[in-house]
């Protein structure tokens, strides 16, 4: 669904079917594509002119599914690495530039897909999750977050995807 939300889970089961180019094959370019060979994967020589190109290596996964609520993301996490989760983007979050956030809106529509990566806990003793966004460097802690954890803070908790890549060959 590209721009307009999407699902993890129907990324997954495309990529478990049908497998994807690697991102250096298809820049984001944010503009609607139709699905023709140089938008799938495209190279362009030093005058601008671009190309399909014919033979390139597609990644695929061999198993997917979902996983909520904090232990077992934690589990997830540490077994097989970061995982997707869909989470309420509020103002605050943002405008957000680093520490841990902690959204006092209550906000749970969930409407932005984020990366997951692992967690911590302050010196304070406040846990959180150490999530990656798709915003850029500019924002956040160099396009990373920390967010409260254990208390599913913008619904984070509530719906998480893992994917087990397969092996490349």
């Amino acid at each position: 669904h590209g721009c307009d939300g999407g699902d993890p889970t129907a990324a997954y089961s495309y990529i478990y079917e049908n497998g994807v180019p690697d991102e250096t094959c298809t820049n984001y370019l944010a503009k609607t594509q139709s699905c023709e060979p140089e938008n799938v994967c495209r190279n362009c020589d030093p005058s601008g002119k671009c190309f399909a190109v014919q033979k390139y290596t597609k990644y695929q996964v061999t198993e997917h599914g979902r996983v909520s609520g904090e232990d077992k993301m934690l589990s997830e996490i540490f077994a097989r690495g970061p995982i997707a989760c869909t989470i309420a983007v509020t103002a605050a979050f943002e405008q957000y530039t680093g520490g841990v956030f902690n959204d006092t809106t209550g906000a749970k529509s969930l409407d932005h897909e984020i990366s997951i990566a692992g967690w911590g806990v302050t010196s304070g003793g406040v846990k959180y999750w150490i999530g990656r966004n798709s915003w850029g460097t500019y924002w956040g802690e160099a396009g990373w977050f920390r967010l409260i954890r254990g208390v599913d803070n913008l619904g984070v908790e509530s719906n998480c995807d893992w994917a087990v890549p397969a092996a490349i060959h």
